[in-house]
């Protein structure tokens, strides 16, 4: 049985999104891994200790390709568009969550609910 998800991660080529946003998920008591590259914290997701993951969609490389590649890894993890834009500049599956950079909010709701049904 595998133990419940304990991180987030937070993929943005942006230092300073990414920092603002992992405080501001840190704050509401979630444990963040933060990265400007996902590749490097890959073992942490096949490793099931990630519950949710975090991309910006405009990244290189895309954060379509990371959603393939996370997806291909483990089916049942949670993925969030996190973006500046106001809608996706590509369909997205049903599945994946977008949210815009200025609602902050709505995406500390999001992670919460994520992290909040693994624990169950």
């Amino acid at each position: 049985m595998r133990t419940p998800a304990k991180f987030v991660l937070l993929v943005d080529d942006d230092p300073t999104d990414r920092k603002l946003f992992a405080r501001y998920l840190e704050k509401l008591g979630l444990k963040v891994i933060a990265t400007g590259d996902a590749d490097k914290d890959m073992e942490q997701i096949v490793a099931g200790n990630v519950g949710c993951v975090i991309t910006d969609q405009k990244m290189r490389p895309s954060g379509h390709e990371l959603v393939r590649v996370v997806k291909s890894v483990r089916r049942d993890i949670e993925l969030i568009f996190l973006s500046g834009a106001e809608r996706p500049s590509e369909p997205l599956p049903p599945e994946i969550r977008y949210i815009r950079k200025s609602d902050k909010e709505m995406l500390g709701d999001a992670v919460l609910k994520c992290m909040d049904r693994l624990r169950q």
